[in-house]
This record gives structure tokens, C-alpha cells and sequence, in this order.
């Protein structure tokens, strides 16, 4: 996770052309994949007792049965709503150590055999690898974002949303060719999606932004 020094510096870095991509990927996407849009400081086991039962009830589960799929995927969905970070805010200690979890029991389900997640297991992975990439970008870790939906990728390749998703982390990591790169294949998969007008526009920013300006001719 990168510090806040660190994101201060990174937004400093962006110019004007990067800004516009930027603000043309909110239009597309709103705020869905960089943070979930609540925030809870305090964490588990504080006051919160619907999320501290469902997790007590999970874990109660996975001493009984530590491959148990529900109690797993509902131990990632406790800690994750507990970590929740606002949108735009920094993770707090707490949050940083309540996504975390979530990501860590998110693992141990997606290492469980399909017949343990049932007849759409494809579906469940792709879901939990969603979750797990929405999670590392509260934590203002884009590129894990980035590798989680890339992941998720390899099981439905054909899925432009997932390039949405990928490009929107890739412009917050500052990896403009990266985000071009993943426009570029949503508008491959589906170019008469309703955001094509949209991911146009901000295809057409990154691509000026990221072009060299020409040398100043001698005098």
C-alpha cells in the first residue's frame, strides 16, 4: 500500500491531458471499482453486531470445516464491509488490517475445488475476484487491482466490463499505456456498448497526454 506522501506526489505528477482521461473514466464508471463508497473506522468486534455475528458465525463454521465455501466467502464480505474506506479517503490502520483479511479468506476460497463452490463455479470466482480487486483499490494498491481482474479475465476473456474495470485502475496507477491498452480491447469486444461514446473520449485524452511534445525549434 502506498503511503500518503507517496499519493500526494503521484497527483502532483498528472498533467492536464492525464486529468481529462481522468475525469472521462469517472463519467464512465462513477466511483464503482476504486471504493466502495462507505467507511467504517472502527473495524470488527466494536459495536457494529451484524457484521461481528456474521463473522462470528463464520468462523465458528470454518473451525468445524476450514474449506467450508460459505463460511469463507461471508468471513471476506464481514471484514470487507468493515474495512470499507470512503471515496477518496486514505485507509486507516484498522481498515488497511480488516481488507486484508478479506482478501486472505477471498484466497482460500478461490483455492477451493470447483465442486466445493458448486455448479457455477466459474461465476463465484469471477465475483470473488471482483471483490478481492474493488478491496486492493481501497487500498490504493491499483496494480493488484489491475492483476485481480486480470485474473478474473482468464476465466471469462470475453468480458468487457472487466476491461473497464482494468483501465480505470491502470489511469489511477498513472500506467497511461496500460489503460489504452485495455480501452482499446473493450472497444474491440464491444463497440456499440453504451460507454463507447465515452471511452472514446478518454481513449482520445490518454493519447494525447502520452504522445511526446514536439521539440522547441532552434532560434
Amino acid at each position: 500500500m502506498l503511503l500518503n506522501r507517496k499519493r500526494v506526489k503521484f497527483w502532483q505528477k498528472i498533467v492536464f491531458g492525464f486529468m481529462a482521461a481522468l475525469m472521462a473514466a469517472f463519467l464512465i464508471f462513477g466511483y464503482s471499482g476504486i471504493a466502495s463508497g462507505c467507511s467504517h473506522s472502527s473495524g470488527l468486534n466494536s459495536g457494529n453486531s451484524a457484521l461481528d455475528s456474521q463473522l462470528k458465525a463464520a468462523l465458528k463454521q470454518l473451525a468445524k470445516d476450514p474449506h467450508d465455501a460459505t463460511a469463507l466467502k461471508s468471513a471476506a464480505q464481514a471484514y470487507s464491509a468493515a474495512g470499507a474506506v470512503s471515496t477518496g479517503a486514505v485507509p486507516t490502520s484498522q481498515q488497511s488490517t480488516d481488507l486484508t483479511k478479506a482478501i486472505a479468506y477471498y484466497e482460500r476460497y478461490l483455492k477451493l475445488p470447483d465442486a466445493k463452490l458448486g455448479s457455477t463455479a466459474a461465476g463465484y470466482r469471477v465475483q470473488a475476484l471482483q471483490a478481492e480487486a474493488v478491496i486492493y483499490s481501497e487500498l490504493i494498491d491499483y496494480k493488484s487491482a489491475v492483476t485481480a481482474y486480470q485474473r478474473a479475465l482468464k476465466i471469462t476473456p470475453d468480458d468487457s466490463q472487466l476491461y473497464l474495470d482494468i483501465a480505470n485502475n491502470e489511469i489511477y496507477a498513472g500506467d497511461k499505456a496500460a489503460a489504452i491498452k485495455a480501452y482499446k480491447k473493450f472497444l474491440a469486444i464491444d463497440p456499440k456498448s453504451q460507454f463507447a461514446g465515452k471511452v472514446k473520449t478518454a481513449l482520445t485524452a490518454l493519447e494525447s497526454s502520452a504522445s511526446p511534445s514536439p521539440s522547441p525549434s532552434a532560434s
